[in-house]
């Protein structure tokens, strides 16, 4: 959305850098009603026009006029719209063939083209092409038993039309493939030996049946099983079995060693990752140090403890919810985090938590409305309007006690002018401040009142 001016700007005679003039593709788009030396450009004709208080009318360039080369031919070559044409050439036309030679025929193919500097083809060299004498060879094919090679194998022989004999040799894979000739002439046969050996990796994308035993030399990668009737992996077993923990209720820890007896040389037996809920705030003393507990902080074992060996501190895990009352601090790290209630005069928190920030009034800020003050005399508002000069000018006291009172200067105040209707656009007027305590805004031609707003800060 533009920037919305409502005054002439100056620019002290300070350059424009790196400015568009307004874009358009014809002159309706430009605007209605235009004024005199309002300028666009034209993205249609690629050219900048200006309206001449009748039409718009391009600005004109430095070229006055186009000639005509070499088989080019130019309609109104002095404009507005020249027509440009190249002129027609003429060359002979092709020759088509529907020849289909032979071995050791001929056909014309093109040589080369030459052609003139403007690009116009100027000659064809053509050459005759005269193709191979034949050369086609066929073959027999036969199979034979080869028992030579090894593993043993079978044959293929290749006769060609000239008596001669080329053979190719199949073989299998010890132990993986074996590769014979069949009793039925002509035919290979591809199997497995009955004990089938496996050089490497064997990957099966499917179901496998194992009839008999399986027996695996090395390390099987099981995936984590997802059904009931999958075989886990041992990470999954690893997890299955990591601890045998149980809840073990509530820990009261008013009276020290607290209830049930975590410490000292009466305390309870627990299993790894056994763990308590702290019900009541208090301390800890173990045999090497104590500990301070508050509700809802829990406690875990961190390995078997047997009952009555006085354990220290370091047999458990200790987890601090933190879940006391936040207190006031001059820093982040003096400071207790912990459960708050907030002012509702200046907050509002939902019912999962979120707390915001309610909009806060600035004491030092007012929105007023430029309008002509009301039809009362005085001025029912502490804004009045006036015409002359081709200017409406809207000036506000701010010394009215609805604003910033008797005592308050127009040089302190920062101000924004916007509409009063949505979008709630930004517009831009000439400023100006008194040495006391108006300020006034000047927009160009008339402006009706109850149009715009000033947003007024006193600084």
């Amino acid at each position: 959305m533009a920037i919305n001016y409502l005054n002439s700007i100056d620019l002290n005679k300070n350059e424009l850098l790196q400015g568009v003039i307004e874009n358009q593709p014809n002159d309706a788009s430009a605007g209605a009603s235009p004024v005199e030396g309002q300028l666009y450009y034209n993205t249609t004709d690629k050219t900048i026009k200006q309206y001449n208080g009748t039409a718009w009318v391009s600005i004109a360039g430095d070229i006055t006029g186009l000639a005509e080369g070499t088989d080019i031919s130019i309609t109104n070559a002095d404009g507005p719209i020249p027509t440009i044409n190249h002129a027609d050439i003429t060359r002979a036309p092709n020759s088509a063939t529907t020849a289909a030679p032979a071995y050791g025929g001929t056909f014309t193919a093109v040589d080369t083209i030459t052609t003139s500097a403007t690009g116009h083809v100027t000659a064809v060299n053509v050459k005759t092409v005269t193709l191979p004498a034949s050369d086609d060879t066929t073959y027999d094919l036969t199979s034979a038993a080869n028992s030579t090679s090894t593993p043993p194998g079978a044959n293929i022989n290749l006769t060609d039309s000239d008596g001669n004999v080329d053979t190719v040799t199949l073989i299998g894979t010890s132990g993986e493939v074996v590769v014979a000739q069949s009793s039925t002439a002509g035919t290979i046969v591809l199997s497995q030996p009955n004990d089938v050996t496996i050089g490497n990796d064997l990957q099966v994308d499917n179901n496998a049946t194992v009839s008999g035993a399986l027996t695996v030399v090395g390390q099987v990668t099981v995936p984590a099983a997802t059904a009931a009737t999958s075989a886990p992996n041992l990470g999954q077993v690893e997890q299955l079995v990591a601890g045998i923990g149980l809840f073990k209720g509530g820990y009261d820890a008013t009276n020290d060693p607290g209830s049930p007896v975590i410490s000292g040389s009466a305390n309870i037996a627990l299993d790894i990752g056994d763990y308590f809920v702290v019900t009541v705030d208090g301390d800890i003393t173990f045999s090497d140090t104590t500990i301070s507990v508050e509700v809802g902080d829990m406690i875990f074992a961190n390995a078997a403890i047997a009952v009555n060996t006085d354990p220290a501190s370091t047999a458990y895990t200790f987890v601090i919810q933190d879940a006391n009352i936040a207190g006031s601090g001059a820093d982040d790290a003096s400071t207790e985090k912990g459960v708050a209630g907030f002012d509702s005069a200046s907050f509002d928190v939902s019912a999962t938590g979120w707390v915001q920030l309610k909009p806060q009034a600035n004491p030092y800020g007012a929105k007023v409305t430029l309008d002509d003050g009301g039809s009362a005399t005085p001025a029912t508002s502490p804004c009045t309007r006036a015409e002359a000069g081709d200017l409406t000018t809207f000036t506000i006291d701010l010394t009215d006690t609805s604003l910033f009172g008797t005592s308050a200067l127009a040089a302190n105040v920062k101000a924004e002018i916007t509409q009063i209707a949505s979008p709630y656009e930004t517009v831009y007027a000439d400023v100006a401040r008194s040495g006391t305590g108006t300020i006034s805004f000047a927009f160009t031609g008339s402006v009706a009142s109850d149009v715009y707003a000033a947003l007024l800060v006193y600084v």
